[in-house]
Formats: C-alpha cells, structure tokens, sequence
C-alpha cells in the first residue's frame, strides 16, 4: 500500500455526492409535481438497491482483489445518472436513477474498507469508529454547502456541482490510489465480504466507513452472550431505523409544503451534519466515558426530542424555519450518538463464531425496517398527514429503548477495547 495517506481525500467528494443526492432527488421529484408518495418510493429504491448491491460488490471485491477498479468503477459510474437528471426531468426516472446511484455507489464501499483497514492503528474502537464517520460527516456538509448559494435555478445549477464534485473525486482517485502497491490481505476481505453490508445498512449513507478488521480482534473475547440478547439487540435497533426511515423520508417534503426554501432545506441538512460532528468529535477524542448502553439510550431520547421540535414547529408559522433548524440539529446529534454505540454493542456481540450467520441475519432485518419505514412514510404522510408520521415516529424510536432494556442489565460488563458497553 502507498505510504501516503493523500487517497482518504477521495472519500470527501463521494460523500459529498452522496449526501447531495438525499436532497437533490426529494426537491427534484416535488419540483416535478410529484408528492411525498413519489419521495418515499425514490427513497425505497434506494434502500433496496443497497442490499443486493453490499452482496454483489462484496463478493467481486474478494474474487477480483481490484481496489482502485471498484472505486474507479463507482466514481464514473455516477456521471451519466447526473447526466440522464439534468437533460431528462421525469419522475419515474429520477425513482429509477436514486436506485442504480444507491447499486453504484456501494461499489467503493468494500474497497475503501480495505484500505482503511490497512492503515488502522490498535485503538479504542468508539474512538477509531468515530475518526472514519467524522470524515464521512464532513464530506456530507461540503455537499450541502453549494445548495445554501443557490437561489436561482437550484437544481440544474445543483447536478452541476455534483457533476463537479464527481470529477474531483475521479482526479483523486488516479493520483492517489495505487493499484499496483495495495496489498489485500485474504483474511482481511473475506471479513469486509461478510461484514460491511451490515455496516452498510446501519448508516445514512452506503460509504459511512469503520473497522472491519476489529471484528477480527474481538474475535478474542471469550465471554459470549446468549442468541437471544443479539436477536434483542437487533429488534430495538431495527425499530430506531424504522422510525428514521419514517421520519426523514417525509421530512423534506414537509419542509417543501411549508415553503421553506431549497437554500434553508440544504442549511437544515447541513445542521444535522454539524450535530453529527460534534457527537464524533467527542468519541474520536476519547471524551465519550459513559458506558455505550447508556448512550444508546440517550441517544434515542435525543433524537425523538429532534422529531418533537420538528411537530411543534407547525404551531408557529413565523418561527418555523429556526424551529427546523434546531429540530435537525438535534436529530443529526441523536443519529450519531446512537450509530456509534449501536455499532460497537453489534461488534462485540457478533464477535467470535458465526459472525456470517448473525450479520446476514442482521442486513435482512435492518433492510426490510429500512425499506418498510420508507415506504410506509410516504403513504402515512399523505392519507394521514406529516403529524402523524412524525408522532409515529417517536413511538418507534423510543419503544427502542423498551426492547433494549431487555436485553441489558445494569449488572452485565463487556469491554470494547477498554471501555464498558
């Protein structure tokens, strides 16, 4: 591998993309005349494109051994989906587009697993997850930032700073990644083959990256818990990702029927990124000294107070867009308080034998939360309304910590690499 460490810029604009694409294809449809309905099944392609996607690249990144080759291929791959948006404007076709971006896209993912794998350092594993989803973060933020300066014309001029953003990413990807001296350890992609589809479906976005190779260390542990906590932890966190699902799916087009501006809705967006931020700053720096279950159940209080201000805001039409802002802010520092210690409580619970087993359990059960909450969002919104969908939401999110407690005493000590879960 290069001794250089100038390639991690390439995450940057994909993530940009990545993020510029969650907003950009919800103001597309409604800009088209579609409704929430339309919103919710462009967010459902996406979401089941994933899953066989994570499969499918997985198992060609282990056969192939191609680094550069897959994020090459993920790179370009996004230039005519930006090109067939801007020139052809139909709804049926954007729902398509956000599909094959979503099957696309996932390409990179096991390939810069590995290369981050091979540059890790032995540390805290909340820490370690909380550098690589910082980077992701920053990356989503620098794709909002062109959306505030627009006020004009804003999707046209949009998918041309992503086209932008695209061909930074491509130029990165020549000059930094070296094909030729990454050296690809068998054992270390057959983990990531196993391993990152769970990764994958636990995030926002398909390039959220973390440590594979950890599982391999926690494989050490000898004290296993019993099946039946892991399938408990997976219900309750499956139920977060229900109500996430519920909530954001619907959130930009309740933004869009109350005339927020497309420039205010990147700024919300980029609001939930900061909140993000700053929960990964505080687990990087090794600040976060709580125990990882406490966390989890603060963070689904967090984010359910996220998706209350987000309802009260409707009461005061003057005050609306400062009440959204603060709204996502704190939802984005729920999000991330809850990503991270989710994923590390599923790392050391999975860790030992039948990792293969529980991780495809486990893609199948956060896929389908995944897509049933999108899917479910865009019809409640519309027949019931946004209100209910949100307050839906929040039943989903904190019912989370019911399941959870049930399947943690305050009694039980496992340690992830110092830290108690």
């Amino acid at each position: 591998m290069e001794n250089n460490k100038y390639w991690l810029s390439v995450i940057f604009p994909i993530a940009a993309i990545s993020s510029g694409f969650s907003v950009i294809i919800p103001l597309y449809i409604l800009e088209l005349h579609g409704n929430v309905v339309d919103v919710s099944l462009a967010t459902t392609a996406y979401a089941l494109a994933v899953i066989p996607a994570s499969l499918f690249w997985g198992e060609l990144t282990q056969r192939l051994k191609k680094i550069k080759l897959f994020i090459m291929l993920s790179v370009i791959g996004v230039i005519p989906l930006i090109l067939l948006l801007y020139f052809l404007h139909s709804i049926t076709l954007a729902i398509i587009i956000y599909a094959v971006y979503a099957f696309i896209l996932t390409a990179s993912s096991p390939a810069i697993n590995i290369l981050i794998m091979n540059r890790r350092k032995k540390t805290v594993l909340r820490s370690y997850y909380g550098v690589y989803g910082l980077m992701s973060i920053i990356g989503n933020i620098i794709g909002y930032l062109p959306g505030i300066l627009l006020f004009n014309d804003v999707i046209a001029r949009y998918l041309l700073i992503l086209f932008a953003f695209n061909t930074v990413s491509l130029v990165f990807a020549i000059l930094f990644i070296k094909e030729e001296k990454t050296r690809i350890d068998k054992e270390k992609i057959d983990t990531v083959h196993k391993l990152f589809p769970i990764l994958n479906s636990i995030s926002k976005f398909p390039q959220i990256l973390t440590g594979h190779n950890l599982i391999i260390e926690l494989a050490n542990i000898r004290k296993r818990k019993k099946t039946v906590r892991i399938m408990t932890i997976f219900a309750a966190i499956a139920l977060v990702n229900f109500g996430m699902y519920l909530f954001n799916t619907s959130y930009i087009p309740f933004l869009y029927s109350y005339k927020i501006s497309y420039s205010d809705i990147f700024i919300i967006n980029m609001l939930n990124g900061f909140g993000q931020v700053i929960i990964y700053l505080v687990f990087m720096l090794g600040k976060a000294k709580r125990s990882l279950r406490q966390y989890y159940r603060l963070a689904t209080v967090v984010r359910s107070s996220g998706y209350l201000i987000a309802i009260l805001s409707i009461v005061s039409i003057t005050a609306i867009l400062y009440l959204n802002l603060f709204s996502y802010f704190v939802a984005g520092l729920g999000y991330a308080l809850w990503n991270i210690s989710a994923s590390v409580i599923i790392y050391v619970n999975i860790a030992g034998k039948m990792e293969a087993h529980y991780v495809g359990l486990w893609s199948a059960i956060i896929g389908i939360s995944g897509v049933l909450g999108a899917l479910s969002s865009g019809f409640l919104s519309f027949y019931i309304g946004y209100i209910f969908t949100f307050i839906l939401s929040i039943v989903f999110t904190l019912s989370s910590i019911l399941v959870f407690n049930r399947a943690y005493s305050s009694k039980d000590k496992i340690r992830d690499f110092g830290n108690k879960i």
